[in-house]
């Protein structure tokens, strides 16, 4: 069950399918998803925005952008902007709200902090199932949907993250 976890206007969570193509590299997924936050932002992509959100040389941007092309991705020739191709911009879009939902479930469900939680979703959506994605989308969406007095829960399991006596490696108390 392969899906795309998309955030409508409102900002809420919405999980559809969606058909993948081939699959790529983890770093090759990240500078899709590069490409596609600053065409989002701006309207096209210059390979030194990407190479300086990337934290990477020109060169190595260059290498993952002639990748990119080859696979149908992008639309790339030197010196100009980049931009996601119809077969990209699906791909990409599903990569970014794979790491939203995982932040979103990393800071709003466990509280971590907002930069644990980033790193995390960075670092986990490469690897987690699809199936896996969903469950946690559709958690968040019946957490915010299902009245429950949300201040509450959390405050209560904060106050069981601060009362726990010192967890084992698992995070669950040691023998």
């Amino acid at each position: 069950d392969q899906t795309d976890s998309n955030i409508s206007e409102t900002g809420r969570i919405c999980v559809m399918p969606m058909e993948k193509p081939a699959s790529l590299t983890t770093a090759l997924e990240d500078y899709l998803v590069t490409i596609f936050k600053l065409e989002a932002a701006g309207g096209a992509a210059r390979a030194s925005d990407i190479a300086t959100a990337q934290n990477v040389s020109r060169s190595t941007v260059t290498s993952a952008l002639k990748a990119l092309s080859a696979r149908g991705l992008i639309e790339y020739s030197p010196y100009s902007h980049i931009r996601l191709t119809p077969q990209g911009e699906p791909l990409a879009r599903e990569i970014a709200h794979r790491n939203l939902i995982l932040r979103r479930f990393f800071q709003d469900v466990l509280m971590l902090d907002q930069e644990v939680a980033s790193a995390t979703a960075c670092r986990v959506e490469h690897a987690v199932d699809d199936q896996v994605i969903k469950r946690l989308g559709q958690f968040i969406l019946y957490l915010e949907r299902s009245g429950l007095e949300l201040d509450r829960w959390r405050e209560d399991y904060a106050r069981l993250i601060r009362e726990m006596p010192h967890p084992g490696p698992t995070g669950f108390p040691g023998p």
